[in-house]
């Protein structure tokens, strides 16, 4: 209690921090038009997906899915995240209600993730801590991609976590059942990485680790912690090798390779990632200066990383006392240390311009070459300059209380930097919830839920129409063959679509048809049924079949129990049943190490 007594001050601002954020971001979910971002026309399905799945098949695998494009893989989307955090939200609570609490949750990872790492493991006060935990919690990336739909970018807020166990692994190397302890814990972490969806930014999760780390040896000039961070990344891709092997039997029936997004010199770049991280993104000089060959124009979302414009003024105040600072002595380990980081960024500015050999090189990289919109990448910077802002603070300032009004004034500018914000883009986000909020709702649906139909939305002259909403066709028990899926392309050129036939055609109105198709039909000339076999999609070769195969006329109960939401038999590769042994064996090691440690932990104690 006394505790709490003497630092009133930094719990008050610490709360009103994280209530103002939840104030200003809160809104958009749902935005002032009671909808929400655009991207979540595809996550939301899917989440929901996985409710019902829950309710029907516990936690085994959710291989596939009947409710999109008449038949798709579910659990080898590197984007889909049945078992996560996300997930679980959504089992227990309506659509609505889980973004709101995810939102929330996420945030308060971030926030205390940061202090924790900020605190404890570069032991700083609570006042620079604070001011460390509010930058990340404001960053734009994470707070406009929650608001848009990127819900998988979220777990990237777990980075200060990891970190902050893995440090504390190595510090209690002397107390072993406490270092392995901590060091399985972020083992988890990372697993938790890939598990929720986050596969797409993998590279920025690792980069941003490293760069962290490497900024703790350099100040500790510890170099051994680099194989605590090994062990660490191992155990967690152990745990997470049924999902990586299943991901990439997926993508790689599927090769998705585009033109990479870059600039045209580093002059651009460097203004461009200037703005989106001190200041606000101009997305129409964005847009004027890359080459994207790949969209007609880049959204405002992909250039947001705002970490505000505190870290600038630390910088400038830095530098202008910069004579005046003690440094200690360079050394070897610095010398190697910050080889890493200068690494790091070499190989973020490299990638994002056009022309260079070593960015040439680097974009022809396994998954990087599946990656367009290079200047995602710019994430890297974002804990890394948040936390070295941080620690110029002490150089700069001495006094406690000058920390504490320094303090107030960051937070000051945090809030109004962000309160001010130009809202219009991210209040006219039109993805409408509705029909899956109404499903929340009804349990008999949902128990009953099943695909009776596959539906194509046709205009008068018999042109597709796509619209923000074809995901949560399933509801109304129909599987668009359209549907979002970016992994066959974002106009799904991969997927044979041609191969699904419609028996019906219901008028919606004078410029709207439904083409219903019975995925039960049989065509008696190739002996096949009306619905892709969404094995094929991954398992070809086991399956006898190639991608894009329709269920055969003899697996008509196996397709009957897939348009039921139940399992089905179909061969897994030989791989991917010793990746799934591996990772059930890795978890269940992990969790009764980690209990045993705990328990050992507190034999000492008594």
């Amino acid at each position: 209690m006394k505790y709490f007594i003497k630092n009133y001050l930094f719990f008050l601002l610490a709360i009103s921090v994280i209530l103002v954020h939840q104030f200003i971001f809160q809104s958009y979910f749902p935005n002032k038009n009671l909808l929400l971002g655009n991207d979540y026309s595809q996550h939301l399905p899917n989440l929901v997906f996985g409710k019902i799945w829950f309710h029907n098949n516990f936690l085994s695998i959710p291989w596939f899915s009947p409710s999109f494009c008449c038949g798709m893989p579910f659990f080898a989307d590197p984007q889909t995240m049945y078992y996560s955090f996300q997930q679980l939200f959504f089992i227990f609570f309506s659509p609505l209600l889980s973004l709101k609490l995810i939102f929330l949750f996420f945030s308060l990872i971030g926030f205390f993730g940061t202090f924790y790492l900020t605190h404890k493991s570069f032991k700083k006060n609570i006042y620079i801590s604070l001011i460390a935990a509010s930058l990340f919690l404001f960053n734009g990336y994470i707070n406009y991609r929650g608001v848009v739909g990127h819900i998988t970018h979220l777990s990237y807020v777990f980075i200060p976590f990891y970190c902050f166990f893995l440090i504390k692994s190595f510090e209690n190397n002397k107390n072993k059942f406490k270092s392995i302890l901590y060091i399985l814990i972020s083992s988890l972490i990372f697993a938790n990485f890939i598990y929720s969806g986050s596969g797409a930014i993998l590279i920025i999760i690792v980069l941003s680790i490293i760069f962290i780390i490497s900024i703790y040896a350099f100040l500790n000039e510890k170099l051994t912690i680099f194989n605590y961070l090994f062990f660490s990344l191992l155990f967690g891709l152990f745990v997470s090798l049924s999902k990586i092997n299943a991901s990439l039997a997926f993508l790689n029936n599927f090769p998705r390779e585009y033109t990479g997004l870059v600039f045209e010199n580093y002059h651009q770049l460097i203004i461009n990632t200037f703005k989106s991280l001190f200041l606000y993104p101009d997305i129409s000089k964005f847009n004027s200066s890359v080459i994207n060959e790949v969209t007609n124009n880049l959204k405002i979302h992909e250039t947001e990383f705002g970490i505000s414009i505190v870290p600038l003024i630390i910088f400038i105040i830095f530098l202008t006392n910069f004579k005046k600072i003690i440094f200690n002595k360079f050394t070897l380990k610095k010398l190697i240390t910050l080889s890493f980081m200068i690494v790091i960024v070499i190989f973020a500015i490299v990638i994002n311009v056009s022309n260079n050999e070593l960015g040439i090189f680097l974009k022809k990289l396994p998954i990087i070459k599946s990656t367009w919109v290079n200047f995602r990448y710019t994430a890297i910077y974002i804990l890394p300059l948040i936390i070295m802002s941080c620690l110029m603070i002490e150089k700069i300032i001495s006094k406690e209380n000058n920390i504490k009004i320094f303090t107030f004034v960051c937070l000051a500018l945090i809030l109004i930097q962000n309160y001010i914000y130009k809202e219009n883009y991210y209040h006219s986000q039109r993805y409408n919830h509705e029909s899956l909020e109404k499903l929340h709702f009804n349990k008999e649906l949902i128990q009953n839920l099943k695909i009776e139909n596959t539906v194509l939305l046709l205009d008068k002259n018999k042109k597709p129409v796509i619209t923000i909403q074809r995901n949560n066709l399933f509801v109304h028990q129909l599987s668009p063959l359209l549907c979002y899926q970016p992994i066959f392309g974002y106009d799904l050129k991969s997927l044979p679509t041609e191969k699904i036939t419609f028996d019906k055609i219901n008028k919606i109105n004078k410029n709207l048809f439904a083409y219903n198709g019975t995925p039960t039909l049989v065509n008696e000339n190739k002996a096949e049924l009306n619905f892709f076999n969404p094995s094929c999609f991954i398992f070809p070769n086991e399956n006898k079949c190639v991608p894009g195969d329709l269920f055969k006329e003899s697996q008509i109960n196996e397709l009957k129990n897939f348009l039921n939401y139940k399992t089905f038999n179909f061969q897994l590769s030989k791989l991917q049943k010793i990746f799934n042994y591996i990772s059930i064996i890795s978890f269940i090691f992990i969790m009764t190490c980690i209990l045993y440690c705990i328990i050992k932990i507190n034999l000492k104690k008594d």
